[in-house]
C-alpha cells in the first residue's frame, strides 16, 4: 500500500505531504489471577497521510493541512479519492506558514526491522510479576500483558525517509485486598516500559520495575485497608512520592513548550527565573532516548532528529522547545517534540525531608496538573501522617494548590527513581497546598 501512495502522490504535482506508516505486532495476554484466559498475536498496519496546502491571502503566506488514514486494503480510486479531499480541505485551514522537516545524516544504531522474541519477554515479565503474589490477605485478580514491536517509518515530500522499531510492555492489573472488619479494596494500575531490541533480549531492568510496582500495589493496599481518614493538618510540610511527580514536573516541560509559547499559554520566558529564591533549584533535561520510557524515540512524529537538550538549568529558562512547526513562528531552532525528560537539583535526602511534622502522600487517583493555570490536585488514595512523635496511613480527603504558590518552597530529595518518561526525585517537600481532610486533627491522632 505504501509504494501504492507514493505513486499516487507523483500525480500530484508540487503538492506537500507527510507519511507515517507503523508496522505493530503485538502480543497480548489475559490473565484471571494467575491463570491465562487469552493469548493472542495481533498484527496491524496504520497508514496516516499529511497533505499541505500553501496559499497567500491578503499578502500573507499561510498553510494548511489535513490528516486522513489511508487503509492497507484501499483501492487505487479510494486513495485517490482522500488525497484530494484532503487537499481541498487543506486549503480551508489558515495556519500561517511553517517549514517542513528537511532531510539530515541518518541515526546511527537505528534499525527499521530488529527481530525480538516476546514470547520468551512475556514469560519473564509475567514470573517476575506474579514474584510477589503471595500475600495472605489479598491477591492479584487479573491482568493483561502487551508485548509490542513497531517499526515507524517517516517519509515527506521534501526527501525525508527514516524509520526506527521500537519495543515496549504495558501492563495493567487490579489487587484485591480484604483488610480489617472484612474490608474489601480494590486497586488499578498500570504499568508501561521499553524492552531491549537486540537478542538474547536482556529483560531484568524490566523484570525488577514489575517486581518494585507489584510491591508497592500490596503495600498500598495493606496500608489503606488500615488507614485512618485524611486529618485537617493545617500548614505543615506536604511530601509528594511516587508517579505523582511525573505530572507535577511535567508542568515545567509543558510551560516551556513552543506550542504555549506562541498561543499565549505560558508566562515563561527565556534567560529568566522560572523559580524563586529559598527553594532547591531544578535542572530538566529533555532526553529522548531514556531508557526504560516507552516513550523513547531517535525521531519525533515528523521526522526531525532528537537529541538532549537541557531546557531548565538552576531554575532559569536557557530555551523554548518544540516541533518545527510552532519553533520557526518563535524563529527558534526546532527541538522536535520529547516526551522523556529528567529533573536534578535535589538537596537533601528522603530521611532530612521527613524530619519535621508532615503529610506524605504516596497515592492518588488521579493526579492532575494544569499547565495553563498551574492548578493540581487530587483525591487522596493513601498518605502518611507524622505528627512528630509517630506515622499513621491515611486516605480519603483531597490536596489542591497552585504551582506558583508552591514552587518557591520546593525541596527534592537527592534519590532519585524512575517512572516511565521522568527520571527524578524520589520525594519532594513543599508548603502552600491545600490538604481537605475528613475528620479533624485530634481524631486522627
Amino acid at each position: 500500500m505504501l509504494e501504492l501512495l507514493l505513486d499516487m502522490l507523483k500525480a500530484f504535482d508540487g503538492m506537500e505531504w507527510l507519511i507515517r506508516e507503523n508496522k505493530t505486532r503485538r502480543l497480548e495476554n489475559y490473565n484471571i489471577k494467575k491463570q491465562s484466559e487469552m493469548l493472542r498475536e495481533v498484527e496491524t498496519i496504520k497508514i496516516d497521510l499529511v497533505v499541505y496546502s500553501t496559499f497567500d491571502e491578503d499578502g500573507k503566506q499561510y498553510r494548511g493541512s489535513c490528516s486522513t488514514e489511508i487503509h492497507p486494503d484501499s483501492s487505487p480510486d479510494e486513495v485517490r479519492a482522500k488525497i484530494e479531499s484532503g487537499l481541498s480541505t487543506a486549503r480551508f485551514v489558515k495556519n500561517e506558514w511553517f517549514p517542513l522537516v528537511e532531510p539530515s545524516p541518518t541515526k546511527t544504531g537505528i534499525s527499521a526491522k530488529t527481530e525480538t522474541d516476546a514470547i520468551q519477554a512475556l514469560e519473564d515479565l509475567q514470573a517476575a510479576f506474579y514474584f510477589g503474589d503471595c500475600h495472605d490477605g489479598g491477591h492479584l485478580s487479573y491482568s493483561e500483558f502487551f508485548i509490542t514491536h513497531n517499526e515507524e517509518r517517516i517519509l515527506n515530500s521534501n526527501g525525508v525517509d527514516v524509520s526506527f522499531t521500537t519495543y515496549n510492555a504495558f501492563v495493567e492489573t487490579a489487587v484485591h485486598w480484604r483488610g480489617q472488619q472484612e474490608k474489601e479494596i480494590e486497586i488499578l494500575e498500570s504499568y508501561q516500559t521499553s524492552l531491549p531490541l537486540a537478542l538474547p533480549s536482556d529483560t531484568s531492568a524490566a523484570c525488577d520495575m514489575l517486581k518494585d510496582k507489584v510491591a508497592r500495589l500490596f503495600a498500598v493496599a495493606e496500608k489503606k485497608s488500615i488507614a485512618r481518614p485524611t486529618p485537617q493538618v493545617g500548614d505543615i510540610n506536604i511530601l509528594l512520592t511516587g508517579e505523582c511527580l511525573a505530572e507535577f514536573f511535567d508542568y515545567y516541560r509543558t510551560c516551556a513548550n513552543a506550542q504555549m509559547i506562541y498561543q499565549k499559554l505560558s508566562t515563561f520566558k527565556e534567560g529568566t527565573m522560572v523559580q524563586g529564591t529559598g527553594c532547591d533549584r531544578l535542572t530538566l533535561t529533555l532526553e529522548p532516548k531514556l531508557e526504560g520510557s516507552s516513550y523513547g524515540r531517535p525521531y519525533d512524529e515528523h521526522g526531525l532528529p532528537l537529541d538532549s537538550h537541557v531546557i531548565i538549568q538552576d531554575g532559569k529558562l536557557l530555551k523554548y522547545w518544540g516541533s518545527t512547526r510552532f519553533s520557526s513562528y518563535l524563529n527558534i531552532p526546532p527541538t522536535g517534540n520529547i516526551w522523556n525528560f529528567c529533573v536534578t537539583g535535589g538537596t537533601a535526602t528522603g530521611e532530612d525531608l521527613r524530619r519535621d511534622p508532615y503529610l506524605e502522600l504516596v497515592s492518588f487517583s488521579d493526579f492532575q496538573t494544569d499547565p495553563v493555570t498551574g492548578d493540581f490536585g487530587s483525591e487522596i488514595r493513601l498518605g502518611f501522617y507524622y505528627d512528630g512523635e509517630k506515622t499513621v496511613p491515611v486516605t480519603g480527603g483531597s490536596i489542591s494548590g497552585n504551582m506558583a504558590a508552591v514552587q518557591d518552597t520546593l525541596r527534592m530529595s537527592v534519590e532519585e527513581r524512575q517512572y516511565n518518561y521522568y527520571r527524578g526525585p524520589e520525594t519532594i517537600c513543599i508548603r502552600g497546598a491545600s490538604i481537605s481532610g475528613v475528620q479533624g486533627t485530634e481524631e486522627a491522632k
